[in-house]
């Protein structure tokens, strides 16, 4: 009797060890994370490394506690900076430092009916271990671009790889690394050796390529498109010239002009500088304004296209002083007799136009385009003359002269 009672009480507490359900255990032979040799109770996850996307499920071990109605959660440690955990045992995230190794410790609950789980998990259970995750430095392509390209010009842009050891702020030392071209096409006329785009393109349009760089473990790609245009030409209207082209007080306004390249020009002077007055329209290359002084300006006038191409041209401004009528007084011409004198006059641009804009000339007497009174006069008299001079430029200057013919 005695030994039947002792057989129904272990009966007893086994079916309430079943009820129960023990926890779920962590998988650590078939799992994302593997037992560390030397050390069987730390689970060694894959490496990680600073700035490339990293994911792994933590797995229960089948057929332990209530699995696969269980959840995960990181007790009192934490996972590397840039990583997080799902109830579900995912690990994901973009690591923001290293390198080094963390430890942490999960706990796998059992998830119970109470908690949405199975009815036959109604004992809130879980099984906790030691994780592990190496993180490394990471890899990372510094260009963002490539600066674009001209047609039938030499071309060179050199790709730097970074060891990237943290994120916040983005830090490492520049590394070399071995590339490669791994998809995508270059311009006919550039190969790309050692990280080094070089060449010289015959074919216009936009290329598309992906590179690869590799250092030790770590690997990182980059999409990059390089143009090819067109050259850049610039045309001046104000190229050097032996002549003025502008005067004292007399408004102008020219503009420059630039084919090839791409997209819109930006106008700046790449040397030199304008007379007072005169401002450069930096969206139109229009030069305009009203010129405050005489003299010879030169400089260099630079378009810019969106793409970073540039072009240059010299040009210069020379100002000539305003027109003036210097003759103030006209010798006497005498009646019947041949009468020249030649009007004088300073600054201005030639050639010039004369005319007779107020009172009359003497009978005979004629006033040519070259700014010269001549003939014979046949009356005598004084007569009191309005004379206008105009230049290329259309500045105007008069003056009020007096012709005297005596008998």
């Amino acid at each position: 009797m005695r030994f039947k009672l002792a057989v129904a009480v272990m009966s007893v507490l086994a079916a309430l060890a079943v009820g129960g359900a023990s926890a779920a255990d962590f998988e650590g032979d078939h799992g994302a994370c593997r037992e560390t040799p030397g050390e069987a109770a730390l689970l060694r996850c894959p490496t990680a490394y600073v700035g490339q996307a990293y994911e792994i499920q933590i797995e229960s071990e089948e057929g332990s506690g209530c699995e696969p109605y269980d959840w995960f959660e990181v007790v009192n440690s934490s996972l590397p900076a840039g990583l997080t955990i799902t109830r579900d045992g995912v690990i994901s995230g973009v690591p923001t430092g290293g390198p080094g190794l963390t430890r942490f410790w999960l706990w796998d609950h059992d998830l119970t009916q109470a908690q949405g789980g199975p009815s036959w998990c109604q004992r809130e259970d879980r099984s906790e271990r030691e994780f592990s995750i190496p993180v490394d430095a990471g890899l990372r392509i510094v260009n963002e671009s490539v600066k674009p390209s001209t047609l039938g010009q030499p071309y060179t842009e050199t790709l730097v790889a970074m060891r990237l050891e943290t994120l916040n702020p983005v830090a490492g030392p520049n590394v070399q690394a071995a590339w490669s071209l791994l998809s995508g096409s270059l311009p006919p006329g550039v190969t790309f050796s050692d990280g080094v785009l070089t060449g010289t393109p015959k074919a216009e349009g936009s290329y598309a390529f992906v590179v690869k760089a590799q250092h030790e473990a770590p690997s990182a790609t980059q999409t990059f498109t390089l143009t090819v245009r067109q050259p850049l030409v610039v045309q001046s209207p104000f190229v050097p010239a032996a002549r003025p082209n502008a005067e004292v007080g007399i408004r102008f306004a020219k503009t420059a002009t630039a084919t090839g390249g791409s997209g819109t020009y930006t106008w700046s002077l790449a040397s030199g500088a304008l007379p007072t007055g005169v401002v450069l329209d930096p969206s139109k290359g229009t030069l305009s304004g009203t010129p405050q002084a005489a003299g010879n300006f030169p400089f260099g006038l630079s378009a810019t296209d969106t793409e970073g191409r540039v072009a240059t041209v010299n040009a210069a401004l020379k100002v000539a002083p305003r027109l003036r009528i210097r003759s103030l007084r006209l010798k006497a011409a005498t009646l019947g007799q041949a009468y020249r004198t030649t009007l004088a006059t300073t600054g201005g641009v030639p050639p010039l136009k004369w005319k007779v804009v107020g009172g009359k000339l003497p009978a005979g007497i004629r006033l040519s385009q070259l700014g010269t009174l001549g003939g014979t006069p046949r009356q005598v008299g004084t007569h009191r003359l309005v004379i206008e001079a105009r230049d290329a430029l259309g500045a105007k200057s008069r003056a009020t002269l007096v012709l005297r013919v005596l008998g």
